[in-house]
C-alpha cells in the first residue's frame, strides 16, 4: 500500500522543518465560494476553532433576512415544542446537516426555512433560533460543523440545542454521536530538504501511544496518540469492535529529499579576433562546467509504538514505514562560450576579408541525482504498564476517557 497524493497541508514544527502530509478526510465540509475553500489551520483551543469556521461559514451562504425581520407574535403564541432532526452519528470535522419544525397547539407543524426570499418570507427562520453547542459550531443556514478534534467530543459526543429567540423555554436538544469511520489513518513525516547540493535532513522520531477504553457511546474505544519529535501529540479513535486486524494505522517518517546540485558555470567566451588583410580569426568559446551532484537524500526516520502490557496485539495495528529520502537533482549543465568574433578588415575591402568567428565552446553534462537516503531503523515495540501509556501529561479530556467506567450506555 503506497502512500496517496498528499493533501496541501504542511506544518512546520519547531525549528526542525518538518513537513507533515495527510490524505484528505473523507467528507470533509466543502463551503462554496473562494473563501469557504480555505483550509483553516488552526492551533488554539476548541473555542479558536469554533469562532474561525463561523466566521468563514457567515460569508458563504445564501443572502440572510434583513436585521429587522420578526415572526409574528401570534404564531409564537401557538407554539408548544421544537424539534431538531439531525443524523444519529457524526465524524469530527464534518458538517451536521439539521433542519427545524416547530409543533402548534392545534397540532399542525410548521419547518423553518434556511433562505430568505424578500417577496415571500417564511413564517418562520433559523435566525429566530438561538443555537448553541460546546462541539459544535452553528451555521447560517441551520446546519453545525463539529469540532475536528477528537478528544473533546469523545466522552460528551456533540451536544446540540436550540431555543426559541422570542419563547427561550421552548427547547430543543440532541446528542450526536462520534463517528470514527471517516476519520484520516495515514499520515507521512518528512524531513528537511537539503540547501543546495547537501544532504536532505533525517526522518523525524514518531511516537505512537495507543490504548483501549471505554466511552459513553462506546465499550471498547482505541485511542492513538501521535507525536512527531517535540511537539503536541494529536490523537485518533476507532471502535475496537469494528478496526481492521491489521495495519489500521500507517505512521510513515520519510528522510528529507537532498538539495539540487549547484549549476555548472558558462563557458568563457572566445577572444575576438585582430582586425588585418585578412583579419584574425576570433578564439573557439570556453566549455561550460559539468553541473554538481545531487545531494543524499536524509536517513529515514525512526517510528516507536508504546503499548500496555496487557494489550500487546495494539501494534500490529499500526505499520510504519522509515524510507530514505529522495536524492536531490543533479545541477544543470552549463553553457559553452560563444566563439569571439572575426577580425575586422583592415585594409583594400577589395582585397582583404574579415577573419573567421571562432567556434562556441561545448556545452558542460548537467549533474546526477544524488543516492536515495537509507531507511531507518525497523519499527520499535514498547510495551508499558497502562497507567505510563499516555504519561502523566495526557490532556483532561484524555485522562476523563482512561479514568471513565462504563455504566449505562447513553
Amino acid at each position: 500500500m503506497e502512500f496517496g497524493e498528499p493533501d496541501d497541508l504542511r506544518l512546520l514544527i519547531g525549528d526542525s522543518r518538518l513537513r507533515i502530509a495527510s490524505r484528505r478526510r473523507p467528507g470533509a465540509p466543502v463551503l462554496q465560494s473562494a473563501i469557504c475553500n480555505l483550509k483553516s489551520a488552526i492551533v488554539g483551543s476548541r473555542w479558536a476553532v469554533m469562532l474561525v469556521v463561523a466566521a468563514l461559514a457567515s460569508g458563504c451562504g445564501a443572502k440572510g433576512p434583513p436585521p429587522d425581520f420578526a415572526p409574528d407574535p401570534g404564531l409564537i403564541s401557538h407554539i408548544t415544542s421544537v424539534q431538531m432532526f439531525v443524523p444519529e452519528t457524526a465524524c469530527p470535522g464534518q458538517t451536521i446537516r439539521a433542519s427545524y419544525t416547530a409543533l402548534l397547539d392545534d397540532g399542525r407543524t410548521i419547518p423553518f426555512a434556511t433562505r430568505y426570499d424578500e417577496d415571500d418570507p417564511p413564517e418562520l427562520h433559523v435566525v429566530f433560533l438561538s443555537r448553541y453547542s460546546a462541539n459544535a459550531a452553528a451555521l447560517e443556514n441551520g446546519n453545525w460543523d463539529a469540532i475536528d478534534d477528537p478528544l473533546f467530543s469523545a466522552m460528551e459526543g456533540f451536544p446540540l440545542r436550540a431555543a426559541l429567540r422570542a419563547k427561550p423555554d421552548v427547547v430543543a436538544s440532541v446528542i450526536v454521536r462520534p463517528n470514527y469511520g471517516c476519520t484520516n489513518n495515514v499520515y507521512r513525516f518528512e524531513g528537511a530538504r537539503g540547501r543546495r547540493g547537501g544532504a536532505g535532513g533525517p526522518g523525524p522520531d514518531v511516537t505512537v501511544r495507543m490504548a483501549v477504553v471505554s466511552s459513553p457511546f462506546y465499550d471498547r474505544l482505541i485511542v492513538a496518540g501521535i507525536q512527531v519529535e517535540a511537539a503536541p501529540p494529536f490523537y485518533l479513535f476507532a471502535d475496537a469492535n469494528a478496526v481492521p486486524p491489521a495495519d489500521w494505522l500507517v505512521v510513515g517518517s520519510r528522510g528529507g529529499r537532498g538539495g539540487r546540485g549547484r549549476n555548472g558555470e558558462d563557458g568563457e567566451p572566445g577572444a575576438d579576433g585582430r582586425a588585418g588583410c585578412p583579419g584574425g580569426p576570433g578564439g573557439a568559446g570556453g566549455a561550460g562546467d559539468n553541473g554538481a551532484p545531487g545531494g543524499p537524500g536524509g536517513r529515514g526516520g525512526r517510528v516507536t509504538v508504546i503499548v500496555p502490557e496487557g494489550e500487546p496485539f495494539l501494534a500490529g495495528l499500526v505499520e510504519g514505514r522509515v524510507s530514505g529520502g529522495e536524492g536531490g537533482a543533479g545541477g544543470n549543465a552549463g553553457d559553452g562560450g560563444a566563439g569571439g568574433e572575426g577580425g575586422k578588415v583592415a585594409g583594400d575591402a577589395r582585397r582583404c576579408s574579415a577573419g573567421a568567428d571562432g567556434a562556441n565552446g561545448p556545452d558542460g553534462s548537467d549533474g546526477p541525482e544524488g543516492p536515495d537516503g537509507l531507511p531507518g531503523p525497523r519499527m520499535q515495540v514498547i510495551t508499558v504498564p497502562q497507567a505510563d501509556v499516555f504519561g502523566a501529561r495526557a490532556p483532561a479530556a484524555l485522562r476523563a476517557l482512561i479514568n471513565y467506567e462504563r455504566g449505562n450506555d447513553r
